[in-house]
C-alpha cells in the first residue's frame, strides 16, 4: 500500500505524464510514466505508458503492456483499438484484424472501427496506412528541428497515403498557418472538420484560417 506521499507523487507524474504527451514530448512523458508504474502499477498507468510507447514507435514494448490489460479486460475499448493500432504498425495483419473484429463485434455503432477493419483486411490499403502513419512520424522529427517546410512536405505525402487521416489534415492546416498560406490552411482545415466535426483542435484551425483570409 502507498504512502500519502507516494500517492501524491504518483497522481502529480501521470497528470504530468499526460500534459507532456498533449505537447508531444514522448520521451519526457513516457520518463514521468514509468515512475508513476514504479509506485502503482495501476491499469491507468500501464495503459499511459503503452500510449508512450506507441508514439516512441516502440511498438513491441507497448504491445506488451496493452496485452497485460487485454488479459484483464478484453472488452476495454481504449485498449483494444491500441492493440490494433500497435499489431498493424508491426505489420502483424492477422493480430491487427483480430483485434478491429473484436472492437466492431462490441461497438457496431462505431463506424470508424468498421473502417479500420477493412484496412487491416485490404493488403493495398493496409500498407498505405502504416506508411503514412510512418510518414507523420518522420514529420513530427522535422518539426521539432524547425524544418516546417520539410514537415509539410512529408505530411502531405502522407496525405497522399492515407487521405482519411484527419490528425495529419489538420497538421497540415496547421503548417499552412504558420507559414501564412491561409487559403491552404483554410481548406485543409475544412476538409478535417469534416471526417471529425466535434474535434476542437480543428475547429481552432478553421478558425484562425477564417479570421486571417479575412483580414486581407
Amino acid at each position: 500500500m502507498m504512502s500519502f506521499f507516494e500517492d501524491l507523487n504518483e497522481k502529480h507524474l501521470r497528470k504530468q505524464g499526460q500534459k507532456l504527451l498533449t505537447k508531444n514530448d514522448f520521451k519526457k512523458a513516457y520518463l514521468c510514466f514509468q515512475k508513476a508504474i514504479l509506485l502503482n502499477n495501476s491499469v491507468e498507468n500501464k495503459f499511459n505508458l503503452a500510449v508512450a510507447l506507441l508514439s516512441l514507435s516502440e511498438f513491441s514494448k507497448a504491445e506488451q503492456y496493452l496485452e497485460n490489460i487485454y488479459a484483464e479486460y478484453p472488452e476495454n475499448e481504449l485498449n483494444l483499438l491500441a492493440l490494433a493500432e500497435c499489431n498493424i504498425m508491426q505489420r502483424k495483419w492477422d493480430e491487427a484484424i483480430r483485434f478491429y473484429y473484436e472492437a466492431v463485434k462490441l461497438f457496431p455503432n462505431k463506424k470508424a472501427y468498421i473502417q479500420y477493419h477493412k484496412i487491416a483486411n485490404d493488403v493495398v490499403a493496409r500498407e498505405k496506412y502504416v506508411k503514412a502513419k510512418e510518414l507523420f512520424k518522420e514529420a513530427t522529427i522535422e518539426l521539432k528541428l524547425k524544418n516546417d517546410r520539410n514537415a509539410l512536405h512529408i505530411l502531405l505525402q502522407a496525405n497522399e497515403y492515407f487521405p482519411q487521416d484527419a490528425t495529419i489534415i489538420n497538421n497540415i492546416a496547421t503548417l499552412y498557418i504558420m507559414l501564412k498560406d491561409f487559403p491552404k490552411a483554410y481548406n485543409f482545415a475544412m476538409k478535417a472538420i469534416t471526417i471529425r466535426p466535434d474535434d476542437p483542435r480543428f475547429q481552432t484551425n478553421l478558425r484562425i484560417a477564417k479570421r486571417k483570409l479575412k483580414r486581407k
